[in-house]
């Protein structure tokens, strides 16, 4: 008996031991990732000059910037129509915005843009998605092709994407929606198979088991989980393609960039107001829009 107790002391104690080395272990691990984070935090304010007195000083200039770009508008005139010449009076909110349907086209020409990308590339982050699961990857090989391509995808600017085809296509919508959309396949698909490797392997499993080939085992026991989940993504997407897509008008793109780029190189500082006060709002009513079919998809308890 009093064997059997030692031994039994013993292996607590040996239990103890380890204990205490993997605790020692991961204190000194946390240190060094403390430290590698301190150093590579003070790295880059260094190399971005990111000092509290240079903030400090370059503050208040913001603030002058927006001074010198707000619109001259006068009280007694702001309401005015179109004197009888048929041209806007100045100080009033019709001569600021003297070409509001021309923004008002290329906003809805940015909103198509945006659409068809999203959609173009939302299908092709969905075919990739599978394959570059780790869990559902046919093999090893096609998952490694499958995720290098869509670091390509997302990790190349769509302003970039656009320039190159603005060369290759000419100037025009064409060019933003499809570099919109190649970025929009590689960010949605490393989404969508991050979704699919937490999605549960049981279905998968019945269907294998009762013969189905790899495509049925996506079609009917992955999809059906995932789907309310991908269409989340794909409408956060869209709202940012819209965003997107009034940046890519920059290098000819087309959309409200266009008129953007122009304005600012003409210096009609308060045409830019007028220009980002449309694009704010277009963004803020596309997400109440997508925030009500997100909750329409996947149900309010997933917003609690």
């Amino acid at each position: 008996m009093a064997a059997m107790t030692y031994s039994g002391d013993d292996t607590v104690a040996e239990f103890e031991r380890h204990r205490a080395e993997l605790l020692r272990s991961k204190r000194a691990i946390t240190a060094l990732f403390v430290v590698l984070f301190l150093a590579a935090l003070v790295a880059s304010i260094y190399v971005s000059r990111f000092y509290p007195d240079r903030l400090a000083s370059g503050l208040p200039r913001i603030f002058e910037y927006f001074g010198t770009i707000m619109p001259n508008l006068e009280l007694d005139k702001l309401f005015l129509s179109r004197g009888d010449d048929g041209r806007a009076i100045p100080g009033s909110i019709a001569y600021w915005y003297s070409d509001f349907w021309t923004y008002i086209q290329l906003i809805i020409e940015t909103i198509f843009m945006a659409l068809t990308a999203t959609i173009i590339g939302a299908a092709g982050a969905f075919l990739l998605c599978f394959p570059a699961a780790r869990n559902l990857a046919p093999n090893s090989v096609v998952f490694q092709i499958s995720r290098r391509f869509m670091e390509i995808c997302r990790g190349v600017p769509e302003i970039l994407y656009a320039l190159v085809l603005v060369f290759a296509i000419g100037i025009g919508p064409l060019a933003g929606v499809v570099a919109i959309a190649i970025h929009t396949a590689g960010a949605l698909g490393k989404l969508f198979a991050e979704v699919n490797e937490n999605a549960s392997l049981r279905p998968v499993e019945g269907i294998r088991g009762a013969g189905g080939n790899w495509f049925e085992e996506m079609r009917y026991g992955v999809v059906p989980q995932v789907m309310p989940n991908f269409i989340s993504y794909t409408l956060l997407r869209f709202e940012i393609n819209v965003r997107a897509s009034s940046i890519v008008g920059f290098v000819g793109a087309g959309g409200i960039g266009t008129e953007l780029n122009r304005v600012i190189s003409l210096y009609s500082d308060d045409r830019v107001v007028a220009v980002l006060l449309l694009i704010v709002l277009t963004v803020t009513l596309i997400d109440l829009l997508s925030e009500r079919l997100r909750t329409h998809f996947i149900g309010k308890e997933h917003f609690a």
